[in-house]
């Protein structure tokens, strides 16, 4: 009786164990399902704010060919292939990029170098889908590069000014940024001479001292001295200097459909009439063009050069800044009527000639000061700004688009913690505000805008600026 008693009660304490368990088990599952459901539920309808701080959105289709497609080109300030003529950009080499942008129908940005060096440097670096700048062909490999077809010829020429003494000289110069291979034959007088390389100064810089009678020769290249001999009246060719030879650009090797496309665009291209037309307009002694800039060399920018001097002097401005402003505005054609009854040199809205009380019967020194009052207006919401530079193209972005929409990008790059002084950052939030997330969001105070056009507007402005700069120290 009393194991029988023992046996029941050890069988009652298993099933209560067992009981407990199963009820411990069942509560387990109960909270696990509930706490799975709670964290789900959070998540779906939480923002995935990670997401949002690396910037990895889907740009809808219209802005990733007008943002993202396009096509780096670094060109060198040169003679011939890119100059300022009556404030804008023109040349052989940026006519070409022009028509290929035209032919392939993608966008160009064109930046410009003036050192030679740096130029070379490129060549090595991942930077650009196109380089232009002639190099030799032989005997330095370039790891990311290959060349296209050739775009165009030249050959090396002798130049020698009227004013050099050349008795007893034996010795020619070439600068170090002409790279083509030089020889004379042996009926020349010159075959004997020795050359020497000048690692200091530009071609355009040693014609400059051929005509002033410093130095005796120099070899450059044909298409150069063509443009240059319109300027320098005392310099002439003597005789060609070496064989002729291939002018090609420099593409970036990972661009296998973009060299395709180029190469046979080139192709296409050089059986037109159009480039019969760009090689007279540039490489021809009667080029209407080269001559009619060589008269305009002392004028500067445009006829307003004097009065936008004034008042970007009195407002601490760059006055080639302003100028490019104007440029971009309406070409430096006055009592033009824009948009939204914009007006004026520097297309002034009605609101903002009112501000600064001026009106459309006002002279175009009145609308130029009251343009630089209001860009020095702009600038002050930006002095939180150290880098020159950077804030420029924020002034310059604001006058395109108003200042309501530069201030939201700058917001957004505060909020996604990208910072929001650097013009990079806050043009990419900028493009973003055409997408409704980005336009309806909390810290977002003037809504939808288009943010690509003001992006490319301040882009072409600060690029010119800087052309600007150089052609007009």
């Amino acid at each position: 009786m009393r194991s029988a008693y023992y046996k029941n009660s050890i069988f009652a304490q298993i099933n209560g164990l067992k009981k407990t368990f199963l009820s411990f088990l069942i509560m387990f599952l109960l909270a696990f399902a509930f706490g799975t459901g709670i964290y789900f539920f959070i998540k779906l309808r939480t923002p995935n704010l990670k997401k949002h701080e690396k910037v990895e959105i889907v740009i809808p289709q219209t802005d990733m060919e007008e943002d993202v497609d396009v096509v780096r080109a670094l060109l060198l300030f040169h003679a011939a292939d890119y100059f300022i003529y009556r404030g804008a950009p023109i040349g052989f080499q940026y006519d070409m990029l022009k028509a290929l942008e035209r032919g392939i129908g993608r966008n160009i940005d064109i930046k410009v170098e003036t050192d030679a060096s740096k130029m070379h440097k490129e060549l090595y670096s991942n930077n650009y889908d196109i380089v232009i700048i002639d190099f030799p062909h032989k005997g330095f490999p370039l790891p990311f590069t290959e060349r296209s077809i050739p775009h165009s010829y030249s050959y090396p020429v002798l130049v020698s000014g009227t004013k050099a003494d050349t008795v007893g000289v034996r010795s020619i110069v070439v600068s170090n940024d002409f790279s083509a291979k030089l020889f004379f034959t042996n009926n020349s007088p010159y075959h004997n001479y020795f050359v020497q390389r000048n690692n200091v100064r530009s071609t355009e810089e040693l014609f400059e001292k051929v005509d002033h009678g410093e130095i005796p020769y120099l070899i450059c290249d044909y298409n150069q001295a063509i443009t240059l001999l319109s300027f320098y009246p005392n310099v002439r060719i003597l005789e060609k200097a070496g064989p002729q030879f291939e002018r090609r650009w420099i593409l970036n090797k990972k661009n296998i459909q973009l060299n395709e496309d180029i190469n046979h665009w080139l192709l296409d291209f050089k059986k037109t009439p159009r480039y019969r037309s760009l090689i007279r307009k540039y490489f021809s002694q009667e080029s209407p063009v080269i001559t009619s800039f060589a008269k305009k060399q002392g004028s500067g920018i445009s006829q307003y050069d004097a009065l936008i001097k004034k008042y970007a002097q009195k407002y601490e401005f760059d006055w080639r800044f302003i100028a490019s402003i104007i440029f971009q505005e309406t070409k430096f054609v006055s009592g033009l009527t824009g948009k939204g009854g914009s007006y004026g040199l520097m297309q002034l809205m009605p609101a903002i000639m009112e501000f600064y009380d001026i009106s459309e019967d006002d002279t175009d020194e009145a609308h130029i000061r009251a343009g630089i009052q209001y860009l020095n207006l702009i600038r002050k919401y930006f002095e939180d700004i150290e880098n020159e530079e950077e804030k420029l193209h924020f002034i310059a972005a604001s006058y395109n688009a108003g200042r309501g929409h530069i201030f939201d990008a700058q917001r957004l790059s505060a909020k996604y913690n990208d910072d929001y002084t650097k013009w990079e950052n806050v043009s990419k939030y900028l493009i973003l505000k055409s997408q409704q997330e980005f336009a309806t969001d909390s810290v977002v105070k003037s809504g939808y805008f288009p943010g690509i056009y003001a992006v490319r507007y301040a882009e072409q402005v600060i690029n010119r600026y800087l052309v600007y700069k150089i052609a007009y120290p």
